[in-house]
């Protein structure tokens, strides 16, 4: 790749900052379950694990070929770690269009100020639009590049911040500090919490995937601050909901849109609108990167060149799977999320596949 289409580590973290951001604000204890066991405790634990393991997989890429999770691409067994990844990142994208599916006609439709307009528009059985749109414009900034989705990071990162200090002075009414309260798990039950965040952290595998992108490789230092970002914007949400919504947030499929909804602040009287801009715009993100990802991938395991088409090839693909999911049975829902809490798709593509591509570039060494 050209030293002038490659990105800097800062848009790199910046990148899958805001990526990660989306499955923090979109997380819905009653639909995805495990909600009981998400603390301040289990979280700052796991939080912990996912530097580690995020260091140990760096360590793993750096190789005498690059610094990459794959071996040098030849032979069948690139194929299969290529295609293994490529399977993770679609995996990502599914996740990312039913929750973004979910949000829409589950939080906006159950409003109960909700006009006849809104109700038609985010019925139920107009998922498939919703899904539509959300894949199209994914696709459509993948095939911008990694370099442009890089680029707009920043600005993104600084609108963020900003949106968030005005929901967070908008909520200050109504933060009641008698809600603040360190719950202590069993230790299995801890375990299980502090696992959990790990197993939903995808950006772990996708930071990975694109260190052959950087102009030069992260340090320790720098993985472990970003991690530890992430983990304290983990921490200001759940202070937020806690603070807001106490016990009653656990039982709302989108507690941080609960507690926005409540919320007045100035000219502002509900913050609806400023959440939503920030909601779909994280959404987009996360969608474009791991759909960027998902179409470098398939092009490399077939040997072709890269190509627009390979973006909105993938893009059908997680359409299609997404809408399955979503209009199938509840079981076939409840199964997709019980599987990517188990931890073995991170578990995979930040340490497994990792050390068998260095175990099997060191044997070509040798050789």
């Amino acid at each position: 790749m050209e030293e002038s289409c490659k990105i800097s580590v800062s848009q790199l973290f910046l990148l899958l900052f805001l990526s990660r951001t989306f499955s923090l604000v979109a997380y819905s204890p009653s639909i995805q379950g495990g909600g009981e066991r998400i603390t301040l405790i289990t979280t700052l634990l796991s939080g912990v694990l996912q530097g580690l393991a995020l260091v140990a997989g760096v360590a793993l890429c750096r190789r005498r070929t690059g610094s990459s999770p794959l071996i040098v691409p030849t032979g069948g067994l690139y194929q299969v770690l290529g295609g293994l990844y490529w399977l993770f990142c679609t995996v990502v994208c599914v996740y990312t269009a039913v929750n973004f599916i979910s949000f829409v006609t589950a939080a906006l439709y159950s409003a109960d100020k909700a006009s006849a307009f809104t109700a038609a528009v985010y019925d139920y059985r107009y998922g498939g639009l919703v899904a539509f749109t959300l894949v199209a414009a994914g696709a459509l900034a993948a095939s911008q590049g990694l370099e442009g989705l890089a680029r707009g990071a920043g600005i993104l990162t600084v609108l963020l911040g900003i949106g968030c200090a005005v929901i967070a002075l908008g909520l200050w009414r109504q933060y009641d500090w008698r809600n603040l309260t360190l719950r202590l798990l069993s230790p299995g039950d801890t375990l299980r919490g502090t696992w959990q965040g790990f197993a939903m952290n995808g950006e772990l595998f996708a930071l990975l995937l694109l260190l052959p992108y950087l102009r030069g490789g992260p340090k320790g230092v720098s993985c472990a601050g970003w991690v530890t970002g992430l983990t304290l914007a983990s921490v200001a949400v759940q202070l937020m909901t806690m603070l807001t919504l106490g016990v009653y947030g656990g039982r709302k499929a989108f507690p941080i849109f609960t507690a926005v909804t409540s919320a007045g602040f100035r000219t502002f009287q509900r913050l609806d609108s400023i959440f939503l801009v920030i909601w779909v715009v994280l959404g987009l993100m996360k969608l474009a990167v791991f759909l960027s990802l998902a179409a470098n991938l398939a092009a490399g395991v077939f040997f072709r060149p890269w190509s627009v088409r390979w973006v909105w090839g993938n893009g059908a693909v997680v359409l299609a799977a997404a809408l399955a999911l979503w209009r199938g049975p509840e079981r076939w829902m409840e199964g997709f999320h019980a599987a990517l809490s188990t931890g073995a798709v991170t578990l995979l593509g930040v340490l497994l596949l990792p050390l068998l591509g260095k175990m099997m570039d060191g044997g070509r060494t040798k050789e």
